[in-house]
């Protein structure tokens, strides 16, 4: 399913719940052959915004061997130093740095991007003269923990925003066979990957966008009991993917991210069981005047069903990604305006 570059975009952002801030938003509109482009002078723009206003600090734990004693001494290294320095010793102290870990991906993220083949030379200039900005950050290793490890204040959006840019960089950048170079490998072709995008692009965009529901996942038990002194912790919880609530309807949507939306049966295509099942499963165990969408992402076709199933309105439907954004999100909005 070829997605455009632009609704690549606003997919990823609604799913970081994080968007470019107003300083980064026209290049979004711009035109790029691929998400990798794009992100990379969001990237490179971002760092020469945050350098012009002061980049990120931390204390750093520094080791230094002086003859002016600060912070605390290491005794056991000082030790080892009387044979040879006999009039100095080795400190440890902290220092107010700009070598803190926010920086540090920021720098390798563009190193990675510059060791990144078929990149446009004039975007290649401005990625190195941002990496440039990075001359006292130090050098590490780009790994998932890395990100894990990151903790961000909740007033700095721009960081926020270009660490989740490092982190999309850093899955669609694959080494190549020898060492030293990177291809753009598109992550959004892997199914995971993006039945989880797409489910979180789905729910922080009604979450944002509209304040007739509160909107969350609903965690359901099932109606049971344990047999036999089995154990019923082992059943698995049921959990939407969306759930919208107003003081007069609850509507469940469950994202399915699938080439299609039909399996064969007996040579003529069928809505996809099992999806039918869970949504039917949750209706279930929900209130009783609860309503069910299965949405479906599609590019050029489309499909839009309703059914009452059980005491239910259940819909298949689909959203277009290829269309212009505006249109995606009048669709999205339409969706549970018209689900009556």
């Amino acid at each position: 399913m070829a997605i455009p570059v632009q609704n690549i975009y606003y997919l990823l952002c609604y799913a970081w719940d994080e968007f470019a801030p107003k300083q980064l938003e026209k290049i979004a509109t711009e035109e790029f052959p691929d998400a990798v482009h794009l992100f990379a002078r969001l990237l490179a723009t971002g760092v020469r915004s945050l350098h012009q206003r002061g980049f990120e600090t931390g204390y750093v734990t520094l080791e230094q061997v002086t003859s002016s004693p600060r912070g605390r001494i290491m005794m056991a290294e000082t030790l080892l130093l009387v044979a040879t320095q006999p009039a100095r010793v080795c400190c440890t102290f902290d220092e107010m740095s700009v070598d803190v870990l926010t920086n540090q991906i920021l720098k390798a993220a563009l190193r990675r991007i510059l060791d990144t083949k078929d990149l446009d030379r004039n975007l290649r200039a401005e990625v190195r003269s941002a990496w440039r900005l990075f001359d006292q950050v130090g050098d590490i290793d780009l790994t998932p923990r890395v990100f894990y490890k990151v903790r961000l204040h909740q007033n700095n959006r721009l960081y926020a925003f270009l660490i989740n840019v490092c982190r999309f960089l850093f899955d669609s950048l694959q080494p190549l066979d020898h060492a030293g170079g990177y291809r753009f490998q598109d992550v959004l072709r892997e199914p995971e990957r993006l039945q989880r995008i797409y489910e979180k692009f789905v729910r922080n965009f009604y979450r944002r966008c509209q304040s007739v529901y509160t909107v969350k996942r609903d965690r359901m038990d099932w109606a049971g009991q344990p047999l036999d002194g089995a154990d019923f912790s082992l059943v698995p919880q049921m959990e939407t993917d969306v759930t919208l609530r107003s003081p007069s309807r609850c509507i469940v949507v469950e994202c399915k991210y699938t080439e299609s939306i039909y399996q064969q049966n007996y040579f003529k295509g069928k809505f996809r069981s099992g999806h039918l099942y869970q949504l039917a499963a949750y209706l279930q165990n929900l209130e009783t005047n609860s309503e069910g969408i299965l949405l479906y992402p599609t590019a050029g076709v489309a499909v839009d069903q309703s059914y009452m199933l059980h005491g239910h309105r259940v819909r298949m439907t689909t959203l277009d990604l290829d269309r212009p954004w505006p249109k995606i999100a009048a669709s999205l909005m339409a969706l549970v305006e018209s689900a009556n």
